[in-house]
């Protein structure tokens, strides 16, 4: 009986070191060192997710060890949120309803709740979805289960291979969420959405939505309802909490390279664990990966806003520059929206080594990417009503990964440089891209219309593009502007392009016809051509202080906060045109970058087109600007403006002029002139001169331009001949 009840205590005290829960707080250290990741990776704190601002503060996530080394460091620090678990929990709900079905545990999937969403995928579109599969087990014997998604999912077609993970870290539930919120629209929008059906008839779409379920699984027993905080898996490396594994830790490619990007102490957040792919979980994602061609890849985590590719494991990134461009051009893409920052992980963070990304980069060439879900408020565990709105904002990026990870096929048509003649004839080159990263599947039909204009050039048949690769045609064909096309409007030639089984974007190639005649100019150049009036506290004047050519330019007139100086100036437009002006502004600057306080605003017919402020030092050079007029009367109007107060920025502190200035005023207008028939050197008279060039068209010693032709071709048979000359001859006779 004693022995059973010692055993007895024995379990129980193992069970509760299992699942005694580490307390994590949310501190802010002011004035940190610059080096400051590196002092507390040496001495044992492994920052997961940090705030740093501009050498200010830093803010992030420590457990009790990690704030019992801070203080042996005697860094300060204060406590921002003393229970970071239960913060959490205060934000989640369980009874929030949108269209997106929500989870039980404050708005997350539990992993049956999981597993229930991938039944229901298959379910609801079997016609979308393959069964979900088990790629292996966990550590505690959990599936981890894989799902794919494409037109036709039991069929293993020629496609492209688009790879999502999430939940490396049990903490991350936005990393799942997301993808159940993009699995979903997908489907839901097949035969609806133009993406949404393209990506799933062209390319498979595989999810690993939960990579570790075991680590989810202990926060549902110690935090049902949300907010837990277990990182790693649950293998049982410490004799406290936090005990296991972290699987973004334990890839081959650099495993264990230093203690800085990873740890080899099984208590420390940042475990490596006793050798590469020591973990169940990992070596199931390894099998999956080495079987499947992936060209590219999601593995999502939370948070910190970031958008993050490889390599993690130096500062200096070794990866080739042409793969960086690529990943950078795919990026920017991505982030467009979301306004994630975007670099490699010592840039934005600090160094990782044994990471997923680098091992599918550095071992299978996939171009893998980690999104970062959330912002430093959103943190580990958003607040429920956040759940869907980070998913909104991360499906522009999940669609630009599956896109890219097939061919994308582009065009870029191009002519020789304007102006654009009536009459005149001018070439249409052709240069076809595929920015994608596979070789396009499928004939590629190119063809070339407008609408404005007759062009007659066959279509192109190209049979596939290799992945990054491109094809100039060079020269293709001609086209002619009509005679008759009026100045100042424009033709339109397209390029379009079809594939069934890839992306194809069409091009258009936008030519404005005529040459543009200058009709107001104004340099300032010691006196002014046009009549500028100005109203306001002040006026504007000539001055020689500063100007973009020559010697003058026009300032605004000296005014305090709170007050203007105007410039106006009336014009009339004969047709379609164009303006321009150079400008430099010299006042204070607006750290908001817009609204800004002191500047100066350029209207049109009273219309805001542009506010024009300085660089922070309260400067910036000469610029130029450019604007559209359409024909008729407009009033121009440049207004100096400051605001209610100085701040650390205006020119009592940065000794700017606090004005405006503007320079070399110019207006374009396209202007159409009637040709008369006879007037055949188009200089407004018929006359023996015409004669004269007509008689060398006809011996052929001169080739008339489309112009000079029908204005030659008096009576309208398409030939310059006798007749002509006869014609000509009797109509100057008849002039004088």
């Amino acid at each position: 009986m004693g022995l059973n009840v010692r055993f007895l205590l024995i379990c129980c005290l193992f069970c509760s070191l299992i699942f005694s829960k580490q307390v994590y707080k949310e501190i802010k250290i002011n004035n940190p060192d610059s080096n400051i990741y590196e002092i507390l990776h040496q001495n044992g704190v492994h920052v997961d997710h940090a705030h740093f601002f501009d050498g200010q503060y830093i803010i992030f996530v420590a457990s009790l060890s990690d704030l019992k080394i801070i203080d042996d460091l005697e860094m300060n620090y204060e406590i921002l949120i003393e229970d970071l678990e239960s913060f959490y929990q205060s934000r989640l709900t369980s009874n929030y309803t949108r269209e997106f079905g929500l989870g039980s545990m404050g708005g997350y999937y539990t992993f049956d709740e999981i597993e229930q969403n991938l039944d229901e995928l298959f379910n609801e579109y079997p016609q979308l979805v393959k069964e979900k599969i088990s790629i292996g087990t966990t550590l505690e014997g959990r599936n981890i289960w894989a799902i794919k998604l494409s037109d036709n999912p039991n069929i293993e077609e020629d496609e492209t291979k688009i790879l999502y993970t999430g939940l490396h870290h049990s903490r991350e539930p936005m990393s799942y969420m997301n993808l159940f919120y993009y699995m979903f629209w997908l489907c839901e929008n097949y035969g609806i959405d133009d993406e949404a059906t393209k990506i799933l008839e062209t390319r498979q779409l595989w999810f690993i939505p939960a990579i570790n379920p075991d680590g989810l699984v202990y926060i549902q027993q110690i935090a049902p309802n949300g907010g837990g905080l277990q990182r790693k898996n649950m293998r049982q490396t410490c004799p406290s909490s936090p005990t296991g594994v972290d699987l973004n830790r334990n890839y081959s490619f650099q495993w264990g390279l230093d203690d800085q990007g990873s740890s080899g102490d099984g208590c420390n957040e940042t475990y490596r664990g006793s050798s590469s792919f020591s973990e169940p979980e990992t070596q199931a994602v390894r099998n999956f990966v080495d079987l499947h061609d992936f060209p590219i890849a999601f593995n999502y985590h939370s948070y910190s806003n970031l958008l993050i590719y490889p390599f993690g494991y130096s500062y200096e990134n070794e990866a080739p520059a042409e793969d960086v461009e690529t990943f950078i051009e795919y990026g920017e893409d991505m982030v467009q929206y979301n306004n994630y920052a975007l670099g490699t992980g010592p840039e934005l963070l600090y160094p990782v080594n044994g990471e997923a990304c680098d091992w599918m980069y550095g071992e299978h060439g996939i171009f893998a990417y980690t999104p970062e879900i959330g912002s430093q408020s959103d943190g580990f565990w958003p607040a429920t009503d956040r759940i869907v709105p980070l998913a909104e904002e991360n499906l522009h990026p999940n669609k630009v990964l599956a896109i890219n990870g097939g061919a994308v096929i582009n065009s870029v048509a191009e002519t020789s440089v304007g102006p654009y003649l009536q009459g005149e004839e001018y070439p249409i080159n052709l240069y076809i891209e595929n920015i994608g990263l596979s070789e396009s599947r499928g004939n590629t039909t190119v063809s070339i219309s407008s609408e404005q204009i007759d062009i007659t050039i066959d279509d192109l048949e190209i049979s596939s593009i290799d992945g990054r690769s491109n094809i100039d045609f060079g020269t293709i064909g001609y086209f002619e502007i009509p005679q008759n096309f009026e100045s100042g409007s424009f033709i339109s030639i397209e390029v379009n392009i079809l594939n069934d089984s890839e992306f194809c974007n069409n091009s258009i190639l936008t030519l404005q016809v005529g040459e543009p005649e200058l009709v107001y100019e104004d340099s300032f150049d010691s006196n002014t051509n046009l009549d500028w009036y100005s109203s306001g506290v002040s006026d504007w004047y000539l001055t020689n202080q500063s100007s973009n050519s020559d010697s003058f330019s026009f300032r605004s007139g000296a005014i305090e906060d709170n007050q203007e100086s105007s410039l106006f100036l009336d014009v009339e437009v004969p047709s379609v045109g164009t303006g321009q002006f150079s400008y430099r502004v010299s006042s204070e600057y607006s750290p908001s970058g817009s609204n800004f306080y002191d500047g100066l605003t350029f209207y049109v017919d009273d219309v805001e087109l542009a506010q024009f402020q300085p660089n922070s030092d309260g400067e910036s050079p000469w610029l130029n600007f450019y604007f559209d007029l359409d024909e008729g009367s407009h009033t121009l109007k440049w207004t100096y403006s400051k605001d209610g107060g100085g701040g650390s920025t205006d020119c009592d502190n940065t000794g700017c002029d606090d004005a405006a200035f503007i320079d070399d005023f110019n207006i374009f207008a396209f202007i159409n002139y009637v040709i008369d028939q006879g007037d055949i050197n188009l200089d407004t008279e018929v006359d023996i001169l015409d004669i004269v060039l007509l008689v060398n068209f006809i011996l052929d010693t001169q080739i008339p331009t489309q112009s000079q032709f029908d204005a030659a071709d008096l009576n309208n048979d398409t030939i310059l001949n006798v007749i002509d000359i006869v014609t000509l001859i009797n109509v100057i006779l008849e002039i004088e």
